[in-house]
């Protein structure tokens, strides 16, 4: 009974250790806490708005581009894959060394490694055992290794992933590009709708005045009800109307606050330009220049070729590997065996390994290459396309906004007209009153609407420069301040508006 007894305590010893070592290699899930979340979120916000120059003054188109070139967090992380892929490429060059290992290792057994003999020609076997290895000893080798497959594998290995660092640089240009023209579109509403600021306070405050004693005298009975009424819900049609003038500012300086990766609820103000400087600007290229140079410049066009790249060193690769692998050694050893005449030896020598069924897919890897190669040709040429379209698209729109600001233009000038006769004519009675709020308000919103459209023409001129692939800062980098790379910007616009932005036009070997 003792005997079952302690057999059941060892089962159930060792039952509880398996649990126990089982239970120890379980993983569980483990979600944040609450509190872990909210120090992580005011880590992040911290961090988000850390170390950037403070705004002291209105900004200019070119330093709010500037802000979101330096601060804007999705460049950021382009930056930082660009970065990533230039650390990656750093270190395959490291594959293509040979192997230098060396190993260590201590080895005992329960009794010696012994043998006993037979003769080869009597047949006879001598019992008495025999060693040649102790029952303790250690190890020590240096080992030299370099395969010829493996170094050409890493080869190419390499060039693939220099494209890659290339095609980072490329969608960190696209993303560049679609930030510029967010900011362009963001500075340029909250810009038209700030120059109307005063003169929307004003009208709105007379407005709201207007409809107060509007109600006041409807309820004094000063009026019939139905003019009382009808007055009321022209003055409340005007109110809402310069109302939505006053959410439009607020909505662009939110967004203009984002792209320069400001609080949202920062006051962001804009160096309002003045009537004088509203030009039409102008292409400085012609539409078949333009498309020239977008089938070059377009950050699209070269990722695209880059990843073309690694398709063929994809297919050399494959084909790499059908062939045999040679592997060059060399190695310094060491034995601590008494039994040993040599206790330490060199030795060298070559390997060479080749699965001969290998050679079957040979032609089936070079048709799936030629297949991929193919692929990205057509994709290549299927993204030209539609750049040609994009150029196209956006002289277009340049030309249509064009034509809508001088349209909006003499309309304005129009109702700036109407509104002094009726500001002229102006009597006491209310209905006057109501007349010279009315015609001020629609050349309000006329002046609204013609500073929209111009808008509209500086970002169709943009959308020209984005079709084609203008860079919009040249010589600047995220190190410099915010002056130095607005300096850029604009330096770089000039070059562009005069035709000189781009090299693509250059004949081959000029």
């Amino acid at each position: 009974m003792n005997r079952m007894s302690r057999k059941s305590r060892v089962s159930l010893l060792a039952g509880s250790a398996i649990l126990l070592i089982l239970t120890g290699c379980t993983v569980t899930p483990e979600p944040l806490t609450l509190d872990q979340q909210i120090a992580q979120a005011a880590a992040d916000r911290q961090a988000m708005f850390a170390s950037q120059e403070a705004v002291t003054a209105p900004l200019t188109l070119e330093q709010a581009m500037a802000r979101a070139l330096k601060y804007n967090l999705q460049h950021r992380v382009t930056l930082m894959e660009q970065a990533l892929e230039d650390r990656i490429l750093g270190t395959s060059g490291i594959d293509m060394l040979p192997k230098l290992a060396t190993r260590a290792g201590l080895r005992t057994r329960s009794n010696v490694l012994a043998s006993v003999s037979e003769s080869v020609e009597t047949g006879q076997v001598s019992l008495v055992p025999s060693t040649s290895s102790e029952r303790t000893s250690a190890s020590v080798d240096l080992q030299l290794g370099w395969n010829v497959l493996d170094f050409g594998l890493s080869y190419y290995g390499a060039k693939a992933q220099a494209n890659k660092l290339l095609a980072a640089e490329e969608r960190r240009r696209r993303v560049v590009l679609n930030i510029i023209e967010q900011v362009r579109a963001a500075w340029w509403e909250a810009a038209t709708a700030e120059r109307l600021k005063p003169q929307v306070a004003a009208i709105l405050d007379e407005a709201r005045q207007a409809l107060e004693q509007s109600r006041q005298a409807e309820e004094q009975r000063l009026l019939p009800p139905l003019d009382a009424l009808r007055y009321q819900k022209a003055l409340l049609e005007i109110v809402q109307q310069l109302e939505a003038l006053e959410a439009d500012m607020a909505i662009a300086r939110t967004q203009l606050a984002s792209l320069m990766n400001l609080p949202p609820a920062t006051p962001v103000q804009v160096a309002v330009p003045d009537e004088a400087s509203l030009v039409v600007p102008k292409p400085g290229y012609t539409l078949a220049d333009l498309e020239a140079i977008a089938m070059v410049e377009r950050p699209e066009v070269r990722e695209e070729a880059y990843i073309a790249r690694n398709a063929a060193i994809e297919t050399r690769m494959s084909l790499l590997k059908l062939l045999p692998g040679a592997t060059l050694f060399a190695g310094l050893n060491y034995d601590s065996n008494d039994y040993l005449v040599n206790n330490d030896w060199a030795d060298a020598g070559v390997q060479v390994s080749w699965n001969l069924l290998n050679v079957l897919h040979w032609s089936k890897i070079e048709e799936a290459g030629e297949a991929r190669e193919k692929v990205a040709e057509i994709r290549r040429q299927a993204l030209r396309m539609a750049v040609l379209a994009q150029v196209n698209l956006a002289w277009h729109r340049h030309a249509r906004a064009e034509r809508l600001y001088d349209r909006y233009a003499s309309l304005e000038a129009v109702e700036t007209r109407i509104q002094n006769q009726i500001a002229a004519a102006a009597a006491s009675d209310a209905q006057t009153k109501l007349e010279r709020i009315r015609s001020a308000a629609s050349a309000l919103l006329a002046k609204r609407a013609r500073d929209r459209a111009y808008a509209e023409l500086q970002n169709a001129y943009g959308a020209i420069n984005q079709a084609a692939g203008f860079d919009p800062v040249q010589q600047a980098d995220s190190e410099s301040n915010i002056e130095t790379i607005a300096n850029a910007i604009n330096a770089q616009a000039q070059l562009i508006q005069t035709g000189a932005g781009s090299r693509a036009l250059q004949t081959p070997g000029s």
